[in-house]
C-alpha cells in the first residue's frame, strides 16, 4: 500500500500456489478494498468442436469483431475452440452462435464429460466404453465428474488382440480382415461392451498412438472410434496430429464429443 493510496497486490503464477494463498490474499485488507471498486465484466462463452480456431475467427471479423466495450478471444482448449466475449456482447454472440450452427454445443464451463452424464441422466441410459490405444482415460475423464456411477456402468480396456475376441466379442474375421485399427472393429467394440457390461449406450476408441507401429496404409495417429446406442450409431476416423501423449489426449476427447453428439442426436429422436 503506496503513500498515494495505490496497492499493488503481487500473486505467484503456478496455479497451486495461486490457489493456496488466494484465499490469504483476499481476507487482506487493501485487497478486499481493490476488489470491491471491481466490476466484473459480462462474459459469454460459445464453445465449439469440429472447427478451427481460424473458422471461429473468420466468423467473429465477418459479424465486424470487437466493438466499442466489447472484447474476444479465441483458444483452443482440449480439442475445442472457445469464443470468449466480455462486455455487453449478447448480440453478437447471438449472431456468432447461428453463424457457427452445430459446431456450437455449450455456452457454459462444464466439461464435456460431465455434459455427457447429464445427457445420459435426462434420457434414462447407462454409459460404457472400450478402449484400445486410450488405455482408460475415457472412463478416466467420465469417473472423475462425483456421481457418475449413477449412469456410467465402466469401461474395458482392451488393448490385446485377445482381449478384444474374450472380453468384446470382436470377430477373429473381423481382426485378420480389417486389423485392430479400423472402423469394423470399432464398431465391434462398442457392440460387445453395450453387451459385456449391460449398457445402453457406448464408446469405442482404437488406434496407433505410436511413436512406433504405423505403416503408410494406417499411419500413426490413424484413430477409429464408434458410438453405438438405441437412437442410432456414428463413426468417426481421424488423422490426429502430435506425440503420443498428445494423440491419446486427442483420441480421449473425441470419443468423449462423439457421446456427446449420439446422446443430443438421441434425445431429438422420436422413440
Amino acid at each position: 500500500l503506496r503513500d498515494d493510496g495505490a496497492v499493488a497486490v503481487v500473486l505467484p503464477g503456478p496455479r497451486p500456489e495461486l490457489r493456496r494463498l488466494w484465499q490469504a490474499a483476499l481476507g487482506d485488507e487493501a485487497v478486499a478494498r481493490v476488489l470491491g471498486r471491481v466490476q466484473a465484466p459480462e462474459r459469454h462463452v460459445l464453445r465449439t468442436y469440429g472447427v478451427s480456431e481460424s473458422a471461429v475467427a473468420q466468423a467473429l471479423a465477418e459479424l465486424g469483431g470487437e466493438t466499442d466495450g466489447v472484447q474476444a478471444t479465441i483458444c483452443a482448449h482440449g480439442g475445442e475452440i472457445w469464443a470468449e466475449l466480455f462486455g455487453p456482447a449478447e448480440e453478437l454472440t447471438a449472431s456468432l452462435k447461428q453463424a457457427l450452427g452445430p459446431a456450437v454445443f455449450a455456452e457454459d464451463y462444464r466439461p464435456v464429460e460431465e455434459l455427457v452424464l447429464d445427457l445420459a441422466r435426462q434420457q434414462g441410459v447407462t454409459i460404457a466404453a472400450a478402449e484400445s490405444c486410450t488405455g482408460g482415460l475415457v472412463a478416466a475423464k467420465l469417473t472423475s465428474v462425483p456421481g457418475a456411477s449413477d449412469v456410467f456402468r465402466g469401461g474395458i480396456v482392451a488393448y490385446d488382440n485377445d482381449v478384444k475376441l474374450a472380453q468384446l466379442g470382436v470377430p477373429d474375421e473381423t481382426l485378420a480382415t480389417h486389423g485392430a485399427v479400423s472402423p469394423e472393429t470399432a464398431a465391434a467394440m462398442a457392440t460387445g461392451v453395450r453387451r459385456s457390461l449391460g449398457a445402453d449406450v457406448a464408446v469405442a476408441v482404437t488406434g496407433i498412438a505410436g511413436p512406433g507401429g504405423g505403416t503408410a496404409e494406417k499411419p500413426v495417429g490413424l484413430v477409429d472410434l464408434h458410438a453405438s446406442g438405441p437412437g442410432g450409431e456414428i463413426a468417426r476416423e481421424l488423422s490426429l496430429p502430435g506425440d503420443r501423449e498428445a494423440i491419446r489426449r486427442r483420441a480421449t476427447a473425441a470419443a468423449l464429443h462423439l457421446l456427446r453428439e449420439l446422446l443430443t442426436h438421441s434425445r431429438h429422436t422420436p422413440a
